[in-house]
């Protein structure tokens, strides 16, 4: 488990989500600054829940892919049963969000809520391709064509944005929505392109599609009670504040999400590892995979937190603008959150463990805990905490599976502090590299 044996992967990895963090730039410092707040509270409306949606499938759908897809001879069927999952849940989740359109409206007293809910369906539709191809792209680790698939999305929507705010059009709820939807087409349509030869449907196998769905049903409740604090607590904020108050936030939580796209590196690395440590029952192995997540994520999330906290966010108030000021308090608030990352990374393991329903019961602990906090702090009208539904379930979710993988893969706590040998370590070698 020696970092230098996967350089390449790492590094491809690391330029991805360097990609999103240079997306998320453009986001902040060039699409929210020419938005209203309540035009970019109801896009952010919009996003939360094709994305939570996506994330749902993922689980049910996707996750199985790499499960039970690592053999060859299985793959054919293991995609017929993914792909059919996965157009289900997704169908089923967007067309009822679209039916009951004008009920939710009324719920969330927000009049425009329909418009959102009437472009749910097609956004769904374009980014279909794009989750199922992308899941082949990481069984297989190949990173640097997930490079490419998210340079596609992430560019065309870069250039698309520059265009509106050269010609003035980059105004209206339809304007910042057309610029997302030909992203993601152009994604989807680059994904289909460089996974074409992996995409192979067929019967003969051995997996079943009982097995298929006693694994992924599990996770996908899992993942969607654990994705809701972080995808959905924007409706409650709706609710509570209004659309205004949901495109102050929107912004901080886009800033956090910085931590949690190296979050989302760490798990594309440590899964499909877990799983073959796992399969291969190597126990000493996985035990040194499993300090070494939670040691080199940790050292960096401390130090970026308290730099972060004595002050290095206040430069996000002249890049948003005055109009987004209240943005630097709730960003300060979910900085808290990146501290229980590294624990976090521990339901990865516990999934490839097969341990789904245990992640079910911690998720839902975490979600009843945020919702807690969020309706407190909404029933006493503390619109600058709303953040701490996001910090209370991080923390509690962290600590439950920490707590289990422990159980399963004992390590003493020591070894979690392996991080500064080990970096010394990537560092000489990264070093002969270069020299030679």
């Amino acid at each position: 488990m020696k970092l230098s044996a996967h350089l390449g992967t790492i590094s491809w990895s690391l330029a991805d989500k360097a990609l999103y963090v240079g997306y998320g730039f453009v986001q902040l410092f060039m699409q929210v600054p020419a938005l209203d707040p309540d035009i970019y509270g109801l896009f952010s409306l919009l996003v939360a829940l094709n994305t939570w949606i996506m994330i749902v499938s993922d689980g049910s759908a996707l996750q199985g892919v790499i499960q039970f897809g690592s053999r060859p001879e299985e793959r054919g069927r293991v995609h017929v049963m993914a792909m059919s999952v996965h157009l289900v849940i997704v169908g089923l989740s967007a067309g009822l969000v679209f039916l009951f359109q004008h009920p939710l409206s009324t719920v969330f007293g927000e009049p425009r809520f329909a418009a959102v809910a009437s472009m749910l369906p097609l956004y769904c539709a374009l980014t279909i391709p794009r989750m199922f191809c992308l899941k082949l792209l990481y069984r297989d680790l190949r990173m640097r064509d997930l490079f490419v698939t998210d340079a596609v999305w992430f560019g065309v929507r870069t250039v698309l944005t520059l265009h509106a705010l050269h010609t003035d059009t980059l105004r209206t709820l339809d304007d910042i929505i057309r610029i997302d939807f030909i992203g993601m087409a152009a994604s989807s349509l680059s994904a289909m392109i460089i996974t074409r030869k992996q995409l192979v449907f067929g019967r003969s196998g051995s997996t079943s599609l009982i097995d298929y769905l006693r694994f992924g049903v599990p996770l996908a409740v899992a993942t969607g009670l654990n994705s809701m604090p972080r995808q959905l607590d924007v409706f409650i904020i709706q609710a509570f504040f209004g659309a205004a108050a949901v495109g102050v936030y929107n912004p901080a939580k886009n800033l956090y999400r910085f931590f949690e796209q190296a979050f989302d590196a760490a798990v594309t690395l440590v899964y499909p590892a877990a799983v073959r440590l796992h399969t291969q029952a190597r126990r000493h192995d996985l035990q040194i995979l499993i300090t070494k997540a939670i040691s080199i994520t940790m050292v960096p999330v401390i130090v970026a937190v308290i730099v972060l906290e004595l002050g290095a966010s206040q430069v996000i108030i002249p890049m948003l603008g005055p109009k987004y000021a209240g943005a630097v308090t709730h960003f300060n608030v979910l900085c808290a959150a990146a501290l229980a990352m590294p624990f976090l990374l521990m339901s990865s393991v516990l999934a490839a463990l097969g341990k789904s329903t245990a992640i079910v019961a911690y998720s839902a602990i975490g979600l009843a805990a945020s919702v807690i906090t969020l309706l407190i702090v909404g029933y006493l009208g503390l619109e600058t905490w709303v953040g701490l539904g996001i910090v209370v379930n991080s923390f509690v979710v962290g600590a439950l599976c920490v707590y289990h993988v422990r159980r399963e893969v004992p390590f003493p706590w020591s070894m979690t502090m392996r991080a500064f040998a080990d970096g010394r370590h990537f560092m000489n070698v990264i070093k002969k590299r270069i020299e030679s």
